[in-house]
């Protein structure tokens, strides 16, 4: 069920929904041990839960949040990007509870306007986040004014599809902006009485965390309590435990760190704020419109034995709220649909092929099989296309209100400190990332990992690591897995990186401007490297600081269209042996005291104030100044040796 996305009167051409602004409003985050966190960019990690359906215990098909008010008891609430109010059951005995000044009972309505909540705004100070599955003290706690709907009713007008099979009060218990008689619910009127979950066990009500806002003032919580930005990481654990730490997790604020785990960004856009709200009250960050940005996308379907796709260009709105996979709510895009042979009838269902494509960077181009579309009635021209609950299960989505941004990263991005060493107790223990962990072995680590122990990458696992951490053991990047230092993201104190998979460091600092990656990060720092693998350099340098080990594997810096960009090697410290084939087009530098021993290919150009020994082959030029030396019986594209170097006589110089 989608929340919120077609709370508009269709009919009007308006929205159907009541909502305010804040009051006076003072943000103050406390952790369970009494630390604030007020008015900073420290990552907030805030645990959700995977909801299964009522039909299907294996079916998750929903986000829980579990929240407590004014130091009530904590109750489950479902969490709904597609909305941005809270509007749920409080409690029947919810202390310093106040009443709305001179407000009266309204409805707020859902998916086509037929059915929603009628409820009465209030006001309270405290929200309390807690680990749902383990509520007994509160990760955080915020306090301020805030204002909910608190649920009275759950009502359905008669044109709802489901209504004659409903038990209804014989009278409407009110009417919607039009007029239009609500009925109450009764099976959900008994439920609220009883103060059991009410319209969709085992849900009190409904968290809106949508990154907009209604112009009337309506508000989501997250809008106001962050300046920058957060990400919803649902895309882990599914009916079981594999990741440590919050996951699924919604992580408040943004920084350069969490930032750059995301490549596939979309900014708003030029928006139409005639029903929206530019900034959340309190925090005065910026809002987004219902439906934003400019997507590329294509939708494939059978007619007959055929294939057929059809390529959009439109808005799309990201909402945990609805259970299957794509929502057509844009009249033009089901009209296109059908001018190509695709027919789905009102309140329908169908399988087809979904393609979101055109980022920056070709691993974020998304592609899924036989996954569900569905609709309703009553389509809107331009309102784009819903992604649902299915795709939020395997992907991370970031809402930077900073930059107007929205993104989506295939990895599981947690910002949650971890350590090597399992006999800490304030941190999650991070020694192995098998291809279960994250979203099927995509990991995104945006916090540090500290400890002595060792980081062992498993086949099949592809990390992603944004943060500078501190661990000194071992780095194991197992064959057939990935590991990208991206942005801010370091392993330097790492005692040796053993390569059998692949390192990539193309996109290590400020590779989009976006992520705000402080100056001077670009090149990756080391230790020490072995194995047989690959090292992606793109047009950054990989800087090693005490190596004393063998690379038998291949080193290039192509980009994404094949083309070398001009990355390269400085040999600080210690011994390297190279003894594979490498591609990349950048110098090599050997510095004074570092010794590099060539026994398989340098395509480059090499700069020696070391020591040089070339038993293979550097096709490039190779630079000997003051103080270094080079030897060995190998080949060498072109030698020139400045004065004070040293060189051998048994080196041959090719040409080819």
């Amino acid at each position: 069920m989608s929340k919120y996305r077609s709370q508009r009167d269709f009919n009007a051409g308006r929205w159907g929904v009541t909502a305010w602004f804040f009051g006076s409003f003072v943000l103050t985050v406390f952790a369970d041990n009494g630390v604030s966190f007020a008015q900073t960019e420290q990552p907030v990690a805030i645990p959700l839960k995977h909801v299964p359906s009522n039909d299907d215990p294996s079916d998750f098909d929903a986000l829980g949040i579990m929240i407590g008010i004014n130091g009530e008891a904590a109750r489950l609430y479902q969490f709904d990007t597609g909305s941005d109010m809270f509007v749920g059951q409080m409690g029947q005995n919810l202390p310093k509870r106040t009443a709305e000044a001179d407000s009266k009972p309204s409805f707020y309505s859902y998916s086509d306007g037929t059915y929603g909540y009628w409820m009465q705004k209030i006001h309270f100070e405290r929200i309390s986040y807690f680990q749902p599955d383990n509520p007994i003290s509160p990760v955080v706690t915020i306090s301020g004014d805030f204002v909910a709907g608190e649920v009275l009713d759950w009502v359905l007008t008669k044109q709802h599809p489901n209504f004659k099979d409903k038990q209804t009060t014989a009278r409407p218990v009110g009417h919607d902006e039009d007029g239009t008689p609500l009925y109450a619910d009764l099976d959900v009127r008994k439920r609220i009485e009883n103060d059991q979950p009410s319209d969709h066990p085992p849900f009190y009500g409904t968290f809106g965390t949508g990154d907009f806002v209604e112009k009337s003032g309506g508000s989501a919580a997250l809008g106001t309590q962050t300046e920058t930005g957060y990400i919803i990481s649902a895309n882990a654990n599914i009916g079981h435990k594999v990741t440590p730490g919050c996951a699924p997790c919604l992580t408040l604020n943004l920084a350069p760190n969490i930032r750059s785990q995301f490549t596939a960004l979309v900014p708003w856009g030029k928006l139409d704020y005639e029903f929206s709200q530019r900034k959340f009250f309190g925090s005065n960050a910026n809002a987004s419109t219902e439906e934003e940005g400019n997507y590329n996308y294509a939708i494939a379907f059978s007619v007959g034995k055929k294939k057929r796709a059809v390529n959009f260009q439109t808005k799309m709105l990201f909402d945990t709220g609805s259970p299957n996979f794509v929502f057509i709510d844009d009249s033009s895009v089901l009209s296109k649909l059908r001018s190509n042979g695709f027919k789905l009838a009102e309140y329908d269902v169908d399988l087809i092929d979904f393609r979101l494509t055109g980022f920056h960077d070709k691993q974020s181009h998304f592609e899924y099989e036989d996954v569900i579309a569905e609709r309703d009635a009553d389509e809107i021209e331009g309102s784009g296309v819903t992604l649902g609950m299915p795709f939020f299960q395997q992907n991370a989505v970031m809402y930077d209100l900073e930059n107007r941004t929205t993104a989506v990263s295939p990895y599981f991005v947690t910002a949650e400190d971890f350590t090597t060493d399992n006999s800490v107790k304030n941190k999650s223990f991070l020694g192995r990332i098998t291809n279960r962990s994250g979203s099927s072995g995509w990991l995104g680590l945006a916090g540090v990992i500290s400890g002595a122990g060792d980081v062992l990458i498993d086949k099949g696992a592809n990390v992603r690591m944004t943060n500078a951490n501190t661990y000194t053991g071992l780095t194991s990047i197992a064959a057939n897995s990935n590991l990208h230092l991206s942005g801010p993201g370091g392993i330097e104190h790492s005692s040796q990186i053993r390569i059998d998979g692949s390192l990539y460091i193309d996109q290590k600092g400020q590779h989009l401007a976006s992520w705000n990656v402080p100056p001077g990060l670009n090149d990756a720092r080391l230790r020490d490297i072995s194995g047989k693998g690959d090292i992606f350099l793109g047009s950054n340098k990989l800087i090693l600081t005490n190596a004393n080990s063998v690379f038998e594997g291949k080193i290039s810096d192509h980009n994404d269209e094949g083309k070398n960009a001009g990355g390269g090697i400085v040999l600080r410290a210690g011994k390297l042996t190279i003894a594979g084939k490498t591609d990349y087009s950048g110098l090599t530098d050997v510095a004074a005291g570092a010794e590099l021993h060539v026994t398989g290919e340098l395509k480059g150009d090499v700069s020696v104030k070391g020591k040089l020994i070339i038993d293979g082959r550097v096709n490039g030029a190779v630079k000997v100044a003051s103080g270094g030396s080079v030897s060995g019986a190998g080949n060498v594209g072109n030698l020139m040796v400045l004065e004070g170097g040293e060189s051998a006589t048994t080196l041959t110089t090719v040409t080819d």
